[in-house]
């Protein structure tokens, strides 16, 4: 009888520890083959971002992109259906065979309205004849047509391209936040929407991520700034402080992951962070209690109906999004990179997540 009760209360405990790590198979939204004969398709998306109607990725070859639908008719397409390569220039901006403006895109920043941040990572170079320009870029975009207006390269002259900026967030304060592939830091751009030339749009330091270890991406709740790092989750507390110039260093956030690349990150901006870990697929960390929550490992081709592994890409800021109605969009790439076209973008509804404990 014990032996059996033992079994018994076994078997509850798994079923019990199953239940709370349940999770939700996400839906391919754009690759390779989706639909069937489409080659155009995302490379190493690193950031997203969901304006009016139209979603947009960064990409490691066609900069800012937008993602039409594949059926023109579609009276939903952020929702519902299969996403396609847009190649109406006016709808996104860098990218093409001479990489104008820039073609390596890493994480969005959005304002809520029409006014878009972008980092540019490129190294210098490009193809013969390009006019690359990385850094930290603020765009337009018209919510309701979509188009694309380039708007200024900020604070040119900071020396921030050549540490590769790939990561942002828009702080509560207005300013916005931008971290890098090459070293630890974290500054801030004061006054981002004033005219770069404009004096009181400056560059001051904020402070580093721990260990020295670079960041893939950022995302503020209230006034905390969440770091996802080469090596792990940090956050640098009340990041906005006024005193914070330089010496607000980012302190290691415990989420069962140390060493663990987290790629991705994104926030309700309440108490709740979605992360890409390398490896790990998306979690969602409740900064409140602490409690770490798998959200998904992968998802399904709507074409072919198979379900694939999500893929992260180790050394980039991969797609990890919300968008204003709840929707979770990821990114990845199946090549680590290392291929052109072999990226993916995946979506979870706000149902669904809503259904997760």
């Amino acid at each position: 009888m014990k032996t059996f009760q033992h079994l018994r209360l076994a078997t509850l405990l798994l079923a019990s520890l199953s239940a709370a790590q349940g999770q939700v198979l996400a839906t391919q939204r754009a690759g390779f083959a989706l639909p069937p004969g489409q080659v155009a398709a995302p490379n190493t998306p690193g950031g997203g971002v969901v304006v009016g109607n139209n979603f947009y990725a960064s990409d490691a070859v066609n900069g800012f992109r937008h993602y039409k639908p594949s059926d023109a008719a579609n009276p939903d397409p952020i929702n519902t259906g299969t996403l396609v390569f847009d190649g109406d220039t006016s709808h996104s901006l860098g990218g093409t065979s001479l990489c104008i403006f820039f073609c390596h895109v890493g994480q969005i920043a959005y304002d809520g309205n029409q006014t878009v941040y972008v980092t540019a990572y490129d190294h210098p170079k490009g193809q013969p004849g390009s006019l690359t320009f990385p850094g930290v870029w603020r765009i337009t975009v018209d919510r309701i047509s979509g188009v694309v207006t380039p708007g200024a390269l900020l604070v040119p002259n900071a020396g921030l391209s050549g540490n590769l900026p790939t990561s942002t967030a828009l702080g509560p304060d207005g300013n916005l936040y931008v971290g890098f592939l090459k070293n630890s830091n974290i500054v801030r751009i004061v006054n981002p929407t004033l005219d770069p030339t404009n004096k009181t749009q400056i560059v001051q330091s904020v402070g580093t991520a721990p260990n020295g270890h670079p960041v893939r991406s950022l995302a503020f709740v209230g006034t905390d700034l969440y770091l996802g790092t080469s090596s792990g989750l940090a956050v640098i507390k009340n990041a906005v402080a006024s005193t914070c110039l330089g010496g607000c260093n980012g302190v290691a956030v415990s989420d069962g992951f140390p060493g663990a690349q987290h790629v991705g990150l994104a926030t309700d901006g309440l108490n709740r962070l979605y992360m890409a870990i390398n490896g790990q697929g998306v979690w969602r960390y409740t900064i409140s209690t602490g409690a770490m929550h798998l959200i998904s490992t992968g998802g399904n081709n709507p074409s072919t109906g198979v379900t694939n592994t999500f893929a992260f890409v180790g050394g980039n800021s991969n797609l990890v999004m919300l968008d204003r109605l709840g929707n979770l969009w990821i990114g990845d790439d199946t090549s680590d990179g290392a291929a052109n076209f072999s990226g993916r973008t995946w979506y979870i509804s706000a149902g669904a997540l809503s259904r997760i404990p």
